[in-house]
């Protein structure tokens, strides 16, 4: 095992060569990480909890350094949210890692048939920075329950996070079976270049795609989980507190730094103002009257992504109808309020990218088909919400759209349920984690079909062609 310091605010950046060393020794400890019995894999996985939780105090400091999260809030979105999983996964893998046995058709007779679920091998991860635990670790509890080696490209934007995530892998894990990488953009561009045997990606679209084509130089297989619009349907017969109670909740969490974050809510045209006075009463009974003196609230990640929203919203409030925010941003303290536009622009920045942060379109409707056809008319989202207590409303909108998954009068649980898959659609992601579904991502299915007492039944309607295998072949097309 290696030793670390507990020196976290210190990101090293290899050079992009070196990058080549990180791969090498992955695919080294590749083959004896897929040997590993079950019971080995449990074990590694109990002791990254155990460290995990051993670093509670530094994780809840390194969070506050990069996000101005609240320890609360890292103990139950980052440290339960990972130390869950795990105990989930340890309970579950013995079953996930079982060879599964297949029925065999008469055509195949005799003869025995199964699915043997394999490791990948050598795995690179690339983790976000709005959640720079979980969303490391999480898929690190997978590839190692698959039997693979990895190694962790934690985000240069929490640099906080990525040094404790750096300490703890290295106090988890033998060197090599599980590596740490820091560095900026153009270190995970590096890491890129090399045939890994599985690449898991979470983040925004557009480097989504880059990663991909990177991955299609080497045939290699991804998952991507990447975001897109999420949508909110507000059926008009839905309790106004409830819905702005709920959108407040969803839409400040990590100050709406979340893929699954509602980004836009379709709202029946009358209910526009009432939803936003709804929507303020939510947010006060949160954070109370002074919202940029709060704790609880917090930052944005980063000047750049302040300045970003902050071009958005003076765009937004020059081509919307009405716009309401509760406090003035801060770019010295990197705060930016929870802020409502009503009816804003087609054609402007916040209706047309992704927000990840703290800003709230509300875009009116008159029929519920107008509605669907505004959803209809851009990419498919991760995540679509309904706010509605009439199944057929919520069929109906169901049945009109496609997304990742949808949350009918709730936002973002569907994630803490650990037997749904999560993922996207098209843009908004590929391939589903969580669960079983996260271990086959991790894993290769490998069919295996077995003779039994030396017979080859299938070569009996071999050449030479002869009249009776004729009629054979003629019976097994009519009635096979």
């Amino acid at each position: 095992m290696r030793t670390a310091s507990f020196v976290y605010w210190t990101v090293k950046l290899p050079l992009m060569s070196s990058t080549g060393s990180y791969f090498q020794e992955a695919v080294r400890w590749a083959p004896l990480a897929g040997s590993l019995r079950v019971k080995e894999r449990i074990h590694h996985l109990r002791t990254l909890k155990k460290v995990l939780l051993a670093h509670r105090i530094p994780l809840q400091q390194a969070l506050q350094s990069d996000l101005g999260r609240a320890a609360t809030e890292t103990d139950v979105r980052e440290l339960f949210a990972t130390t869950a999983l795990i105990d989930y996964v340890i309970q579950k893998l013995p079953v996930w890692a079982q060879k599964e046995h297949v029925s065999v058709p008469m055509t195949l007779w005799p003869s025995s048939a199964s699915i043997v679920h394999e490791s990948k091998g050598a795995v690179l991860i690339l983790a976000p920075w709005n959640y720079p635990v979980s969303l490391c670790l999480s898929p690190l509890v997978y590839a190692l329950a698959g039997g693979n080696s990895a190694v962790v490209k934690p985000s240069e934007m929490a640099p906080a996070s990525a040094s404790v995530v750096e300490a703890i892998l290295s106090k988890a894990f033998p060197e090599g079976l599980v590596q740490t990488v820091l560095g900026d953009a153009s270190v995970a561009q590096s890491l890129l270049t090399h045939p890994w045997n599985h690449i898991f990606f979470t983040g925004g679209p557009s480097i989504g795609k880059k990663v991909m084509a990177a991955a299609s130089q080497h045939l290699t297989s991804v998952t991507l989980e990447l975001g897109g619009k999420s949508p909110v349907v507000l059926d008009e017969h839905f309790p106004l507190q409830e819905a702005g109670k709920l959108l407040a909740w969803a839409k400040s969490m990590n100050a709406g730094q979340v893929c699954i974050a509602p980004d836009y809510v379709l709202v029946p045209r009358k209910l526009l103002g009432p939803l936003v006075h709804a929507f303020a009463d939510g947010l006060k009974a949160l954070y109370g009257e002074d919202l940029s003196s709060n704790p609880d609230y917090p930052r944005i990640i980063h000047r750049r992504h302040f300045d970003r929203l902050m071009q958005w919203h003076e765009e937004a409030s020059r081509q919307s109808d009405q716009v309401w925010q509760p406090a003035v941003p801060l770019a010295e303290d990197l705060f930016f309020p929870p802020t409502v536009y009503i009816d804003p622009s087609p054609a402007c920045a916040l209706s047309c990218e992704e927000i990840f942060g703290p800003l709230l379109p509300l875009v009116p409707y008159d029929t519920l088909e107008d509605a669907l056809a505004y959803i209809q008319g851009k990419e498919r989202p991760l995540a679509l919400y309904i706010l509605s207590h009439s199944s057929s409303f919520q069929e109906r909108v169901m049945r009109n759209t496609r997304a990742g998954a949808t949350v009918i009068n709730d936002f973002i649980i569907h994630y803490m349920h650990p037997e749904l898959p999560f993922g996207g659609v098209n843009h908004s992601g590929i391939g589903k984690s969580h669960g079983v579904w996260g271990f086959r991502e991790f894993t290769n299915a490998r069919s295996v079909i077995k003779r039994r007492w030396n017979l080859h039944p299938t070569m009996w309607l071999g050449p030479p062609y002869t009249g009776w295998k004729k009629k054979v072949v003629d019976l097994l097309v009519k009635y096979g």
